[in-house]
């Protein structure tokens, strides 16, 4: 049985991965990164809080991945890195075109998938 507040995080990473399908399909790439970021680091809290830890406010989905103990490979945990930097680029860059430079749909929709593979483990993990 999942706790309320590990259901609220699961919620949450539903409607990240929801928004980021609907981003890929309008044509806002920025944006599909931005909610994979989002979706894989309260994935991670869901975990937390179901392993009886706390919710760290922190965004570096490298070590919130190694606070709840889980092992990536050295391909994903790149993957993680570019989506934790990419994360505060995005909030704080204001230069659209450069933030843009390099995220093609090819690029988002990997992204995507490897987030939905994340949080589908993750998932398992609790459940």
């Amino acid at each position: 049985m999942l706790s309320a507040l590990t259901q609220k995080w699961l919620d949450r990473v539903d409607y990240d991965l929801k928004t980021a399908d609907a981003m890929l399909n309008a044509g806002r790439y920025i944006y599909v990164v931005f909610m994979c970021q989002q979706a894989i680091e309260k994935c991670l809290k869901a975990l937390a809080v179901h392993q009886g830890g706390e919710v760290v406010p922190m965004h570096n989905l490298r070590r919130l991945a190694q606070l709840v103990r889980v092992v990536f490979n050295e391909e994903k945990l790149i993957k993680l890195d570019f989506l934790s930097e990419y994360y505060i680029n995005s909030r704080y860059k204001e230069d659209l075109a450069e933030l843009s430079k390099g995220i093609t749909r090819e690029f988002a929709g990997d992204l995507l998938t490897f987030s939905k593979e994340v949080v589908g483990w993750v998932i398992q993990e609790i459940k």
